[in-house]
């Protein structure tokens, strides 16, 4: 493998003032680290890539640059297919080494500086800093991590940049195991791999792989013109064509695209975790009314300048218009984001069920760790589990509270299932329960929550109860709370219209009777009992 050297050392210059030396270090090693914290990691694994074909565009023409490689990425649970471009890879390698090049300089610009220092005249001297910034900023290397984080394979990529002579079968065969081990090697180091110039060539970001979102679609740089300015590191450098002619005063920005399911989300560099703006997909009309048959969530754009290539999307109110390269990027977005909102059932623009909004989803098809109880035998079962695995807080809000209803039923064979009982069992185990009750005007409810708050807070001194609000001395009276919500853990959540109180229980089988009482204890079958207690 290739190993980089600096032949003359670092130079440096006097200067009249310099930052503090430790803040320069920290700076300068991050925005040329390969290193990336692992909260600001898009891949907390290796993923796996496979070349499944090559082609040519023009099967006359042997060079190997204009070979046409389909990678299909493996990540997790994710798979999405990459086309690329023999130069694509050789511009990431470049790029790739262009990193490891600078980080190297100024490796050795902060041993000659930490010399200086140690000589002392280290507070008039500073390294001369290289202009050229890199994509993405990371965390400081560590030094034993230097050399292998650096260790980006030029004599992999030969076979690549290398003329190939022959026949097309063989030459593809040996592109192809070419281009494999390449893949191979920078896909074999975390750090590479989480690299901006990775990342932008894998096709991925920080929104790529988050489950609530859907498969992985399409990703990549556009143009777009209705964003304000986005402050960038190189803002301050420009061309000299945009200084003498104004080319560059259209507005137009580029960002990064992410297609998922039931968006087109912007973000400022696929790194960046919080989006410039979203496109929600929303059901479309079935006829634009121009009888030119369904309305297309992206529709490609003519323009009299061969040079520019558009294409608009609309969905709802918005309408955003978008600029790419070249006119086979448009229609590939044309294409993606129509198949990812029209195709049926799990796109948003497709009409759906019953006429509803959203698309049909389910707890195993799609990855939701939303669940939804419609009576509450299953409601009070799962949060009488979840509060049996707390291990640190419970919260509990709610219009009414009965400390003495049975969570699980039969109630005389699930003693230990008692609200009381449980919330006791868990706060000995040292557990922090904090319960809200609304505090009634006692004149015109019963659900008495005097008592419930006393009963309470008798279990443990790791139970608080707050009851609110005080109707007289804050005037508020024509008010009440009717949030109904258990938290466990800052994990678990169950919010909805069930109170844990009695008249609550019921099962899918709706029970007219209960003789001998199994199921529901005194008055717990009918809620209005508590008028006449």
């Amino acid at each position: 493998m290739e190993q980089l050297t600096i032949g003359d050392g670092p130079r440096y210059v006097q200067m009249q003032s310099e930052p503090e030396p430790e803040a320069e270090a920290s700076t300068l090693s991050s925005l040329y680290s390969f290193h990336q914290d692992t909260a600001t990691r898009i891949f907390d694994e290796l993923p796996q890539a496979t070349i499944i074909q090559v082609s040519r565009s023009d099967a006359g023409d042997i060079s190997p640059m204009l070979l046409t490689y389909t990678i299909v990425v493996q990540y997790k649970q994710f798979k999405w297919q990459l086309v690329k471009k023999a130069s694509h890879v050789i511009f990431l390698h470049f790029a790739l080494k262009k990193r490891a090049f600078i980080e190297e300089i100024h490796e050795k610009q902060e041993q000659v500086k930490d010399w200086l220092q140690n000589l002392g005249i280290g507070d008039h001297t500073t390294v001369m800093q290289d202009e050229d910034e890199p994509d993405d900023e990371a965390s400081p290397l560590r030094a034993e991590e230097s050399a292998k984080n650096r260790d980006v394979p030029s004599s992999a990529a030969l076979p690549i940049i290398r003329p190939t002579l022959g026949r097309q079968h063989s030459m593809s065969d040996r592109a192809k195991n070419a281009m494999q081990g390449y893949l191979n090697h920078f896909l074999g180091n975390i750090d590479i791999v989480n690299s901006q110039e990775v990342c932008r060539f894998l096709e991925v970001s920080r929104l790529s792989f988050l489950p609530e979102y859907g498969p992985k679609l399409k990703e990549d740089y556009i143009m777009v013109k209705h964003l304000p300015k986005i402050q960038r590191d190189d803002d301050s450098r420009k061309c000299c064509s945009c200084q003498w002619f104004g080319c560059c005063k259209d507005n137009w920005q580029k960002v990064w695209a992410v297609l998922k399911p039931g968006f087109l989300a912007f973000l400022k560099d696929p790194c960046e975790p919080e989006p410039l703006d979203i496109i929600v997909f929303d059901v479309l009309p079935a006829s634009d009314g121009n009888g030119e048959g369904r309305v297309s969530l992206a529709k490609e754009i003519k323009d009299g300048n061969p040079l520019r290539h558009y294409f608009r999307v609309s969905c709802g109110s918005r309408c955003i218009k978008l600029r790419t390269k070249s006119d086979a990027k448009v229609k590939d977005w044309v294409a993606a984001i129509n198949d990812a909102g029209l195709r049926p059932p799990e796109g948003w623009c497709h009409p759906h069920r019953f006429g509803s909004y959203a698309p049909p989803r389910g707890l195993t098809e799609d990855g939701s760790q939303a669940q939804w109880f419609v009576d509450g035998e299953s409601a009070f079962e799962a949060i009488a589990l979840a509060i049996e695995e707390a291990k640190s807080e419970i919260f509990i809000c709610g219009w009414w509270l009965c400390p003495e209803l049975y969570m699980r039923r039969p109630f005389h064979t699930n003693a230990s299932f008692r609200l009381d009982a449980l919330l006791e069992a868990k706060a000995k185990q040292g557990v922090q329960i904090y319960i809200l009750l609304y505090k009634e005007v006692a004149i015109a409810l019963k659900i008495n929550s005097v008592y419930s708050k006393r009963k309470l807070v008798g279990i443990h001194e790791n139970v608080r109860v707050l009851r609110y609000p005080d109707h007289f001395s804050s005037g508020v009276y024509l008010w009440s709370h009717h949030e109904k919500i258990v938290i466990v853990d800052h994990q678990i959540c169950f919010i909805g219209g069930l109170d844990l109180c009695f008249g609550r229980y019921d099962s899918p089988e709706h029970k007219v009777g209960d003789c001998p009482p199994l199921i529901w204890p005194g008055k717990d079958y009918y809620n209005p009992r508590a008028w006449f207690s």
